[in-house]
């Protein structure tokens, strides 16, 4: 209750701050709607929401000319699960993300999903949603934790962020008929159960998931010690198990709880074979890492009857950045992402 109530103040401010923009169309009863101007990135802070040094973070929103669609893209930037990783290594983007993060990372949106002029873009009319990432948790965290050694707590609320934003959004936005959650790396992860709160919002709404390069491997592809750090630092046990509680021993079965819990909804993975960054991050080389990969694909997701793979060969990562570059099995990235969307039974697991 006393997170609604933010909210709703945070819905007034965005309203009294966007009063001035232009853009018309459609609003609803009770949020700001035509108020949204369009084609414009806004950046909004959202109460409560912190990035690892417990500064105050947000979200950014740049509506487009159709209200029916709307496109939730989760950033990426590496994760961390203790002193080494977090304070010594520094192996995830940390805070502070504000609006000045944000203006200089999306100086780098031109070509990729969120660029409106890129060629053949299935979401050039859509309302794009950035969603920053320094919580160093895949966005899936719920924890705030005091390493031992460290010279700072280090905030772990990814997943509690995004609940804001999207109690934030459902409030502001008219309700979409079409929700796309994307993310890349980190974002990618952070992806797959940005998609079940996506759909808690607007459950009327066509679902599509598109996890770049976020691939929960099956159990005995990952190191179960790596698997635990992860449960222990970001609280995994109050974020991940109350949707899978499968994945306590096997991340991949978030696939298939997704396509149980919404049936028919799209779900894609988009990988390299050897994909040199999660390659680091999971241990593995380069075929034990092709092998995870390809079961993954042929074991949990294809099988599925909405779930679908787009895998390249190569070590590179993420692709929904420069998407224009990438094809599999003849088929362009661009292409793909269109057919998935729009519904098109063209659309099919492409690549090795």
């Amino acid at each position: 209750m006393a997170r609604r109530v933010v909210v709703a103040a945070a819905v007034l401010a965005l309203a009294a701050l966007l009063a001035c923009g232009g853009g018309g169309g459609g609003g609803h009863a009770g949020g700001p709607g035509p108020d949204l101007p369009r084609n414009v990135w806004t950046w909004v802070d959202v109460p409560g929401a912190v990035c690892s040094d417990g500064s105050g973070t947000g979200i950014a929103v740049n509506r487009g000319t159709d209200d029916a669609e709307v496109v939730v893209f989760l950033d990426g930037g590496g994760a961390c699960w203790d002193l080494l990783t977090c304070f010594t290594f520094k192996t995830a983007n940390p805070g502070p993300f504000a609006r000045p993060q944000f203006e200089a990372r999306i100086a780098k949106a031109p070509g990729t999903i969120l660029d409106r002029a890129l060629p053949g873009n299935p979401y050039r009319d859509a309302t794009f949603v950035f969603v920053p990432y320094c919580t160093g948790d895949v966005h899936w965290g719920d924890a705030v934790q005091r390493y031992p050694g460290s010279p700072a707590a280090y905030h772990h609320a990814g997943r509690t962020n995004l609940a804001a934003d999207l109690d934030l959004l459902e409030a502001s936005l008219p309700a979409p008929a079409k929700v796309v959650v994307s993310g890349a790396s980190g974002g990618g992860f952070g992806s797959l159960l940005a998609f079940d709160d996506a759909k808690q919002r607007w459950p009327s709404a066509r679902g599509y998931l598109v996890d770049d390069s976020g691939p929960p491997f099956v159990k005995d592809d990952i190191s179960p010690a790596i698997r635990a750090a992860w449960f222990a630092a970001w609280r995994l046990d109050r974020t991940l198990l109350p949707l899978c509680p499968e994945c306590a021993t096997d991340l991949s079965q978030l696939f298939p709880t997704l396509s149980r819990k919404y049936p028919g909804e799209r779900l894609a993975l988009l990988s390299s074979t050897q994909d040199s960054v999660i390659r680091a991050f999971t241990l593995l080389g380069p075929s034990e890492f092709e092998s995870a990969i390809l079961r993954l694909a042929t074991d949990v997701v294809n099988p599925l009857p909405t779930a679908r793979t787009f895998l390249v060969p190569g070590d590179t990562h993420t692709m929904v950045g420069h998407p224009v570059d990438f094809t599999a099995g003849g088929v362009p990235l661009v292409e793909w992402l269109r057919r998935q969307v729009e519904d098109d039974p063209a659309w099919a697991a492409e690549g090795p």
